[in-house]
């Protein structure tokens, strides 16, 4: 019975109001039973459970994406990248794409010296050391070879804090999925209480969400990358 309720608030339309914090706190207590006058379980416990999801369900899916531009200097080989750097999708120069080859391959085709080499980039790494940072081969040694370098990257997502916050970075079209998180932190809760039932419950609970978010948050219905700019769109259906 309890499982038929959970699915059916799966189909329930999103609230008109950002789900909080505070709302995903309270929705965990109660998946948990956790909601009497004494709680077993701390506000910021259930608030890092509540955060570890939502990187979870980020990491998973690569559900935020951002553009950052700076500008190269002369003799200056590494940049520091934004603090919530994930990973790179896409580095332009000049707007030409820069590809990320391995310093193996930059040996094998230049020698081992590579990393001296100087003039307009055409290919970008990550210093592994810290992966905070971007460096370009060739470097830029002068002021005709610097430029603009543009970027999109997948970024972390931002713990929530304030009971107000609202989860995956406050952006709008994600706030449908908010409501995973609570599944999550409630099997942290019912695991250490000993309910296997509800832990099996809700582990399938949060993998039918995950397999929700993975097929709808990246969606693009209306995406046609094959198709050229002004060309009339010949549909074979309604």
């Amino acid at each position: 019975m309890r499982r038929i309720a959970i699915l059916l608030l799966l189909a329930l339309p999103a609230p008109a109001s950002a789900t909080t914090l505070a709302d995903l706190r309270a929705e965990a207590r109660t998946l948990a039973l956790d909601n009497g006058t004494r709680l077993r379980f701390s506000t910021a416990t259930i608030d890092n459970w509540l955060n570890e999801a939502q990187s979870i369900a980020n990491l998973e899916m690569r559900l935020i994406r951002k553009s950052r531009e700076f500008d190269l200097s002369a003799g200056t080989t590494f940049y520091s990248l934004p603090s919530d750097f994930l990973q790179l999708l896409r580095v332009t120069f000049k707007y030409r794409a820069l590809g990320e080859p391995t310093s193996e391959a930059l040996a094998g085709k230049v020698g081992w010296n590579w990393i001296e080499a100087k003039g307009q980039p055409t290919s970008y790494y990550i210093n592994f050391a810290s992966r905070t940072l971007i460096a370009f081969y060739p470097w830029p040694d002068t002021s005709s070879s610097t430029g603009t370098i543009r970027y999109e990257y997948w970024a972390q997502t931002t713990d929530m804090v304030l009971a107000a916050d609202t989860p995956f970075n406050g952006i709008t079209e994600l706030q449908p999925y908010a409501n995973a998180l609570p599944v999550a932190a409630a099997v942290n809760m019912v695991r250490i209480d000993g309910r296997m039932d509800l832990v099996i419950l809700y582990d399938n609970e949060w993998d039918q969400w995950m397999a929700r978010i993975k097929a709808e948050a990246n969606n693009r219905p209306n995406y046609r990358p094959g198709m050229q700019p002004g060309t009339p769109l010949i549909r074979t259906g309604p």
